[in-house]
């Protein structure tokens, strides 16, 4: 069994880190819906990113980007579905940010705006472009790390359920906060329909990003 190199391997949990913290689509979308919804009604949302991504990253690390290549019509479908369904589910959060605040429709609104459910989150990661870039990133620069697919990708998969999972969970924890401050129903709206927004403009970088 080859020697594990130390270098590329914390260049890897570098790399897990500044890409699993920074801001992108996964990242506030799990901080706006625990500020709207609340941390335990986000930890599916969580669940279903960890899920869907380290199994897309298995599907990089084995040559997922080959087969794309090998069958480039499966591309533009992927997109073109992942779009469709991301535009359904911001204009759910439109229809709650724009409904009336009487007391009677409130409970509508509630019913149009949800949090992500697990299966959700998962399929999402498969058209979240930040969600590609690292899987292939982390697939092509650390391919030595070791010498067959199975044992990279292990490794790979494990540092970023150590050191990328957490970081999500600091920006639900951080959305959790920010609903301690929320001033009622005029900033769930607002929220609703930032939600919206980030969908939207997620789907303008998959349609043409």
């Amino acid at each position: 069994m080859p020697v594990l190199d130390i270098a590329l391997y914390t260049s890897l949990i570098g790399f897990v880190i500044v890409m699993s913290v920074t801001p992108g689509p996964n990242n506030l979308m799990m901080m706006s819906s625990s500020a709207l919804f609340g941390v335990r009604a986000t930890i599916p949302h969580w669940l279903g990113v960890n899920i869907g991504f380290n199994i897309m990253l298995v599907a990089a690390v084995f040559g997922l980007g080959e087969l794309v290549q090998r069958f480039d019509w499966m591309l533009p479908l992927v997109k073109i579905g992942g779009s469709v369904w991301l535009s359904w589910m911001a204009w759910q959060f439109f229809q709650a940010g724009l409904a009336p605040l009487e007391r009677g429709q409130n409970k509508q609104a509630e019913l149009r705006s949800r949090p992500f459910r697990m299966h959700e989150a998962a399929l999402f990661q498969w058209v979240n472009p930040k969600a590609i870039l690292m899987t292939i990133s982390a697939a092509g620069a650390y391919i030595a790390l070791a010498d067959g697919p199975t044992e990279r990708a292990l490794l790979i998969v494990v540092t970023f359920i150590i050191f990328g999972a957490p970081c999500g969970m600091l920006w639900i924890l951080a959305g959790g906060a920010l609903k301690r401050f929320m001033s009622g129903q005029k900033t769930a709206r607002w929220l609703n329909l930032g939600i919206g927004a980030l969908l939207i403009a997620t789907t303008g970088l998959i349609l043409f990003g």
